[in-house]
C-alpha cells in the first residue's frame, strides 16, 4: 500500500493502537502538508509521523522517510524545534510539530529566538490539548504572544479542522512563524 492520499493516511491512523497517540490529529497533520511546499521538511512528533504516508512514504517504511523530506521523531520534542531551524538556515525550508510540553524547554527557546534573529524558513506547529499535558503553565504568556514578541508571525486554528489548519499555515508564509493548533481529544 503506498501512500500519497489522505485516505491512505487515514487507514494508517486507524490501524494504529490508541497508545500511539495518533488518532485525532488526522486533520492537523493533512492540512499542515496541504499547506506545506513539497521542498519544506517536515519535523513530526510520533503523533504526526504519518506525514510521510500523505508525501508518498509506504506505512511500513515510516522509520526511513527522509526521501520524502520527512524527519524521523527523536526522544526529545524541543530538540526537533532547533534540528527544524538548522535545516532552514542551510536553505530548505521546515515545518515543525510541537506539543505544549516542548514550550517549557530551555532549546524551544533557543530555536524560536534564533529563527526570528535570522529570519529562518521555519514554521512551528504547536498542538495545543486542552485539559492535557503537563501540570502546571508552561509559559508566563500564550505561545503566539511570545513569537510575536519575538517577531514571528502568528496564527491560531482548530486543530481538529483541516481547512482551518491549512489556511493558519497557508497564512504564515514561509515563516519564521508559529502556529498553535487548539486540539481536543475525542
Amino acid at each position: 500500500m503506498n501512500g500519497d492520499s489522505p485516505s491512505a493516511f487515514r487507514a494508517w491512523s486507524a490501524a494504529q493502537p490508541v497508545s500511539a497517540g495518533t488518532h485525532g490529529v488526522e486533520a492537523l497533520v493533512e492540512g499542515v502538508v496541504a499547506a506545506s511546499p513539497k521542498r519544506a521538511w517536515l519535523f513530526p512528533g510520533r503523533r504526526e509521523r504519518g506525514a510521510a504516508i500523505l508525501r508518498g512514504a509506504d506505512p511500513s517504511a515510516l522509520a526511513e522517510a527522509r526521501p520524502y523530506k520527512v524527519v524521523p521523531p527523536g526522544e526529545s520534542p524541543a530538540i526537533r524545534a532547533l534540528e527544524a531551524v538548522g535545516v532552514a538556515l542551510a536553505g530548505e525550508p521546515s515545518v515543525c510539530f510541537l506539543g505544549t510540553g516542548s514550550l517549557s524547554y530551555g532549546v524551544f527557546h533557543e530555536a524560536i529566538q534564533l529563527a526570528a534573529a535570522h529570519r529562518a524558513p521555519v514554521v512551528f506547529v504547536v498542538s495545543g490539548y486542552s485539559g492535557e499535558g503537563p501540570f502546571a503553565p508552561q509559559l508566563g504568556v500564550p505561545a503566539v504572544v511570545l513569537a510575536a514578541a519575538l517577531g514571528l508571525a502568528t496564527a491560531t486554528c482548530d486543530g481538529g479542522d483541516m481547512a482551518s489548519v491549512q489556511a493558519a499555515v497557508a497564512g504564515v508564509g514561509a515563516g519564521p512563524a508559529l502556529v498553535w493548533a487548539e486540539m481536543l481529544h475525542g
